[in-house]
């Protein structure tokens, strides 16, 4: 094997291992069977005498995502305080065939409700609506099938967040005599990525940067090294990159030997989300923005909020924001390297 590259495999075996040092000992995580659960509590959901705890299914796009592991931490931590069951469940590589299949056998077990971050809003649009007219109260997370019965979606505001990504590429190109730039994106056709790219556009474009191509990587860390890397084999003068997603920046940098030419000549990247790795190469300069999702909130604050729906009988919006965090400069890298390194994402 390649030394300068980190494979797929060793990279994510390396993330879940760290981040499974801070989920509690009680809270296993193997799926997608048998399912990653809490354990719990009998509970009272409508008052009266003890029941069976509640069970919700929480499904990420894959389980091989470190992104969704902090999910996955903060959903365990909900449960173990309301004292109920969630148990994680989803495709081990983005394939929303293989979602819908896990998530229709969870319907089969009646389960009280589900979180649902879409690999795909049209194949995952019957699934949910079977849920719901099976009575199993649906909400999204992450990335959202809009024309389904779900009852609310809890995300970040895609189209702001990636305004304000584009905003920052203007800023940053601003005295580059280069004004083109790329975009990779992942699966073609999620419903979040096409928003980000769209709204990117919207402000990028009329500002007088100018777009060369969108390539997708499938949401696979190898194929996104591979894609940014033809992409400057056939734009070597590319004045900056946009990611829809940070695939490639999850593994060794050095398997990208353009991609850091390029960044030491003045390309400027602008990343989505706030990873490790993504934090160390913003403070050696090879990144220079990065859009942070509520991680931790798609399980902690979703869980909390279905949990409502079902007990308390709370009433949401179709749209909950979690809001978004810009990370531009060393400092405020070091600040979320130390939740990567402790754990604690609740501040």
């Amino acid at each position: 094997m390649d030394q300068r590259r980190l494979s797929r495999r060793t990279f994510l075996r390396a993330a879940a291992v760290g981040a499974s040092a801070a989920v509690l000992a009680g809270c296993t995580t193997t799926a997608p069977a048998p399912p990653q659960q809490t354990g719990a509590q009998p509970t009272t959901p409508s008052g009266g005498a003890a029941s069976q705890p509640l069970t919700f299914v929480w499904s990420p796009k894959a389980v091989n995502n470190p992104v969704f592991d902090v999910a996955r931490r903060g959903a365990m931590d909900k449960a173990k305080e309301l004292g109920i069951t969630v148990e994680w469940i989803g495709p081990e590589s983005a394939d929303a065939q293989k979602q819908a299949e896990l998530l229709d056998a969870a319907i089969a077990r009646k389960v009280n409700g589900m979180g649902i971050s879409c690999n795909d809003p049209d194949a995952l649009k019957p699934v949910i609506d079977r849920a719901m007219d099976a009575g199993i109260p649906v909400i999204t997370w992450d990335s959202d099938s809009p024309n389904s019965k779900r009852i609310t979606f809890y995300s970040l505001d895609n189209e702001a967040a990636a305004k304000k990504g584009a905003e920052v590429m203007v800023e940053l190109l601003k005295d580059s005599p280069n004004k083109t730039y790329a975009i990779l994106t992942g699966v073609p056709g999620a419903q979040n990525l096409e928003a980000r790219i769209r709204a990117f556009r919207e402000v990028a474009d009329p500002a007088g940067l100018q777009w060369v191509a969108t390539d997708p990587c499938y949401d696979d860390i190898q194929k996104g090294v591979e894609v940014v890397e033809n992409r400057l084999t056939a734009n070597p003068d590319l004045g900056g990159y946009f990611m829809a997603g940070a695939w490639p920046l999850f593994g060794d940098i050095n398997a990208m030997p353009k991609f850091q030419a390029a960044a030491k000549a003045g390309m400027k990247t602008v990343a989505w989300d706030i990873l490790e790795n993504e934090l160390k190469l913003l403070k050696e300069g090879l990144v220079h923005a990065l859009i942070g999702q509520k991680f931790y909130g798609w399980g902690y604050d979703a869980v909390g909020i279905l949990y409502d729906i079902v007990v308390n009988k709370k009433t949401y919006p179709p749209f909950v924001d979690t809001g978004f965090d810009l990370v531009r400069t060393p400092e405020e890298a070091d600040r979320f390297l130390k939740k990567w390194e402790t754990g604690n994402w609740k501040d």
